[in-house]
């Protein structure tokens, strides 16, 4: 009856087991209460980690640094992230452990680890696959929540740098089970509909499960996948999210994320002069070498009386050569200063306002108003054309 089936010895029955529970369990997160907690001299901790009904014995090696002494100890719930192992020699598996956090906060700590690993492994935060954010962008659009101060902050910056930018904002939840399949769903939208050069995903800053949802794969995902530049500016300076590392450029709040996505328009008056200068400096750099080989060639035919016709052809073509390169590369140069002054009188919000646009601001703080909701009837306001302006008073309002 026996010879019906394969006989293992002990030492080979176990070292399949060791094989089988290695190989289905080599990075798990088990929650449960510890007991038995011992450090050793040798720097390796030693516990039990139990529920109600079983218990598993755990082991850290080398764990001094690797874990919050005030936090762990006999009798705290705690979330141990590692690999189960069989111990060969008692016949007995135990947990492995890597990292180990009380339970609560330390959960979203080491899922986000976690997933920081796994998105860094797939080359998510690589620097040579993020995009370059657009030198000057004609629209911004902006995924946050249209009623936090964020918002207010990022178009004030916005408006401050550079007043005729369009901005699109898409209305989210940023915290809470549903924000980030909104968010994800604002990101959809951008990129669908092709309308903006650079989008900024911010709110302000939170706890660690107030940003959740800028942790999740999901969303990191999508950031990832957009055509469209994306700055990350979520929380305060001291708060790291998953999507900040995947975004092309990340800002350490909401109005930094602004401040990086718009230049000033003062950098592209200064960026035209020094083009300007640079040109003409090289156009007489240029026109003084011509100028000193048609006298070098001067010099020599005045000496050699006895040259060839066909030399002096050679410099009228010589000479014909350099006057329509120089003109030449003059027009390409005037075409480029007129094509960014054009760009700029573009731009400008007076020719804005020439073609029958108004800017509607607050009298009493000059707030550019973009929305109904920002004013209340018998508020006094200031309505700029493009030749004078208008000191008006709010009757009623309309949604």
């Amino acid at each position: 009856m026996l010879g019906e089936f394969d006989i293992y010895t002990v030492t080979e029955l176990t070292s399949e087991i060791k094989h089988l529970v290695s190989s289905r369990f080599k990075d798990v997160l088990v929650e449960g209460e510890i007991s038995n907690f011992r450090l050793y001299p040798s720097g390796h901790l030693y516990f039990t980690i139990k529920d109600e009904s079983a218990m598993i014995r755990a082991v850290m090696f080398n764990a001094s640094g690797r874990y919050r002494k005030e936090l762990v100890g006999d009798g705290v719930a705690v979330i141990c992230r590692g690999r189960v192992d069989v111990y060969e020699r008692r016949g007995e598996y135990q947990l492995i452990v890597s990292a180990i956090e009380a339970r609560g906060l330390g959960l979203l700590q080491l899922k986000f680890q976690i997933l920081k690993e796994k998105l860094f492994k797939e080359g998510l935060f690589d620097a040579d696959k993020k995009k370059p954010l657009p030198v000057l962008p004609q629209r911004i659009g902006i995924i946050t929540s249209p009623a936090g101060a964020a918002v207010q902050d990022m178009l004030k910056v916005i408006f401050g740098k550079f007043e005729n930018i369009s901005v699109l904002i898409y209305p989210v939840r940023v915290q809470g089970d549903e924000a980030c399949h909104e968010i994800v769903e604002g990101l959809k939208y951008f990129n669908a509909a092709k309308g903006v050069d650079v989008i900024i995903v911010g709110r302000g800053g939170g706890s660690l499960e107030d940003l959740a949802p800028f942790n999740e794969e999901v969303v990191a995902r999508a950031v990832y996948a957009s055509h469209i530049p994306v700055v990350s500016g979520v929380g305060h300076e001291i708060d790291f999210t998953i999507t900040d590392f995947v975004a092309d450029a990340r800002a350490p709040t909401p109005t930094a994320a602004a401040d990086l996505a718009v230049r000033a328009k003062s950098e592209f008056t200064d960026l035209i002069e020094g083009m300007r200068n640079s040109l003409e400096q090289a156009m007489g750099k240029k026109l003084e070498r011509s100028r000193f080989a048609l006298y070098e060639l001067a010099m020599a035919l005045k000496e050699q009386k006895n040259i060839f016709v066909s030399q002096k052809i050679y410099i009228d073509e010589l000479l014909n050569n350099l006057i329509h390169c120089f003109f030449a590369y003059t027009k390409d140069r005037t075409v480029q200063v007129e094509t960014f002054a054009q760009r700029l009188k573009d731009l400008n919000p007076e020719s804005v306002l020439q073609r029958g646009y108004s800017i509607t601001l607050k009298k009493d703080t000059g707030e550019v108003v973009v929305r109904v909701s920002q004013v209340a009837p018998e508020e006094s306001l200031t309505v700029r054309l493009h030749e004078g302006q208008l000191d008006v008073s709010v009757i009623e309002t309309t949604a």
